[in-house]
């Protein structure tokens, strides 16, 4: 009888830390991206456009606050570490977030993904042709307010933080076009999944990079925090996958196409099984009976287990990079909410 009061108390205190962590995390978006929204906001419009489809597409992307916020509570966060100042935050975030949205539009179109968390995206409501000049309006707007950066910083740095940038988006595109390639395939080797997962992770790597740079940290500083964004990014893109093999929708969506996630690549190692599901799967188009057998076909394998024991691999070497930092609080708060996520699937 002790034991399952016992355990039924951790099971209270992790409820409670959750929660916790969940409302921390949400204060930190407020608190450091409110700012940037509102310039955001301010320079989409700033130009009058005439057509009413672009102009309702952009009212409709601005309205998922919540990846608006994202990018410069962690560029603030990447200062902060190094004991900086983030006065420059807003200014350098407010361009990156503006080239960030345009490419995730982009990204929609290409994904075939007209919905996202229960939400029509750009894609999804207005169509193809609204969202890819949707897109292009974002992202000139973005390499604009950035060029304005020159006016705010020395010479030398805005040369450093252009190279930054210019490496960083090359990856992501780089990441982005591997991921064509492996569409639709079970073949494809998890090692190789993971190699293109790390380069999608690039722009999270930059985002910490920036914010250390600009809170003049060491050259070993601006590394710890690249190598956190990247362990982070790739976190999140692989949460993503896991979702993703318990949302039937999304599977369907994937396996008509998409990209296969990792978990599912992981259960496809073994021959007989990977034809046995070939097999069920081809010539014909996915429904949601497939998508769940697909995910009953995961959880009887390690597929899961495996991308879960990645996902703790990236959990602690954020941690071991955290550490090295002057200021670790906020960090380390994203790091247990990742792990969270992961003691929860």
């Amino acid at each position: 009888m002790k034991r399952k009061h016992e355990s039924a108390g951790k099971q209270v205190s992790r409820t409670d830390r959750r929660k916790e962590l969940t409302e921390h995390i949400q204060k930190l978006l407020e608190e450091r991206g409110l700012e940037t929204l509102k310039r955001v906001q301010e320079a989409i419009f700033e130009d009058e456009i005439e057509s009413k489809d672009i102009c309702e597409a952009l009212k409709h992307f601005l309205s998922y606050r919540h990846g608006f916020l994202v990018r410069p509570m962690l560029i603030s966060l990447g200062c902060e570490a190094v004991g900086g100042k983030t006065d420059l935050v807003p200014d350098v975030a407010t361009p990156l977030v503006l080239m960030s949205a345009g490419m995730d539009i982009h990204d929609d179109i290409i994904d075939n993904q007209e919905k996202q968390e229960s939400r029509r995206t750009v894609y999804g409501r207005f169509g193809q042709n609204v969202a890819l000049l949707a897109g292009d309006a974002l992202l000139f707007k973005g390499l604009t307010k950035w060029h304005h950066l020159a006016e705010k910083l020395q010479p030398q740095a805005f040369v450093q933080l252009t190279q930054m940038l210019n490496e960083a988006f090359f990856e992501v595109g780089d990441g982005e076009a591997l991921e064509l390639a492996f569409a639709g395939r079970l073949d494809v080797k998890p090692e190789r999944y993971l190699a293109m997962v790390g380069k999608k992770a690039a722009d999270i790597d930059l985002l910490l990079r920036v914010g250390a740079f600009l809170g003049h940290g060491t050259r070993e500083q601006v590394e710890s925090l690249g190598k956190i964004g990247r362990s982070l990014g790739m976190l999140w893109v692989l949460s993503d996958d896991v979702n993703d093999i318990f949302d039937r929708e999304e599977m369907k969506r994937r396996l008509n196409g998409g990209c296969v996630p990792l978990p599912l690549l992981y259960a496809s190692r073994n021959e007989e099984t990977k034809t046995k599901l070939r097999n069920t799967l081809k010539n014909r188009q996915i429904d949601k009976k497939d998508a769940r057998m697909v995910a009953e076909f995961v959880m009887k394998t390690d597929g899961l287990a495996v991308t879960k024991k990645k996902m703790k691999d990236l959990a602690s070497n954020m941690m071991r990079e955290i550490e090295k930092l002057p200021v670790t609080e906020k960090l380390t708060l994203l790091a247990e909410a990742s792990l969270d996520f992961i003691s929860q699937v």
